[in-house]
């Protein structure tokens, strides 16, 4: 009977371990990728909030913000069409490097803020095919808006030629979309 009892005991203690490794390698397993499209629809997103901006003629402060943060989350979309658009990768890898902006420190000591230098015209290489010209525009037209941002007054024609850019760049993220979703 002792027997008996020790074996099922062993097994118990065995069985016992053997659940808990696997556990932990399905919590490893369940990290969600970013999708190609859920970083379209982002990018959609934070654009609208440019155009929403610029419609309300928002301070050139609020718009160079709104805008900037458009542009460097726009790495990662750049980064991840390489894989759908080969004949685009020396262009994607280059607006991707153009959306890691440096931060300096300023030497005004009384402002103590960070300072983001901008190139808002980075040198892109001769686009291959159509579908890179879209995606660089998905660059060049937020940099456009933000240039526009930069003058102490903005007009209303400003204002305009902002958010044609911006519809500029729906319409560069359609052509993406269609072009992704046929290959």
């Amino acid at each position: 009977m002792k027997h008996l009892m020790f074996s099922v005991f062993v097994l118990l203690m065995l069985s016992a371990c053997d659940d808990k490794p696997e556990s932990k390698q399905t919590e490893v397993q369940q990290i969600p990728e970013v999708t190609l499209q859920q970083q379209f629809d982002s990018y959609k997103g934070l654009a609208w909030l440019v155009v929403e901006a610029l419609q309300n003629q928002s301070t050139a402060q609020q718009l160079q913000g709104l805008t900037l943060k458009l542009i460097t989350s726009s790495t990662g979309l750049f980064l991840n069409l390489k894989a759908q658009l080969p004949e685009c990768e020396a262009s994607l890898q280059a607006m991707a490097d153009a959306t890691e902006f440096q931060q300096q420190q300023s030497d005004d000591t009384e402002a103590l803020k960070n300072v983001i230098t901008i190139n808002v015209e980075p040198e892109l290489p001769e686009f291959a095919a159509p579908s890179c010209y879209h995606a660089q525009k998905l660059l060049l037209n937020p940099l456009a808006v933000y240039k526009f941002a930069q003058q102490a007054d903005l007009a209303q024609s400003d204002y305009q030629k902002a958010k044609l850019k911006m519809t500029d760049s729906f319409a560069r993220i359609k052509q993406l979309e269609l072009i992704t979703a046929i290959e």
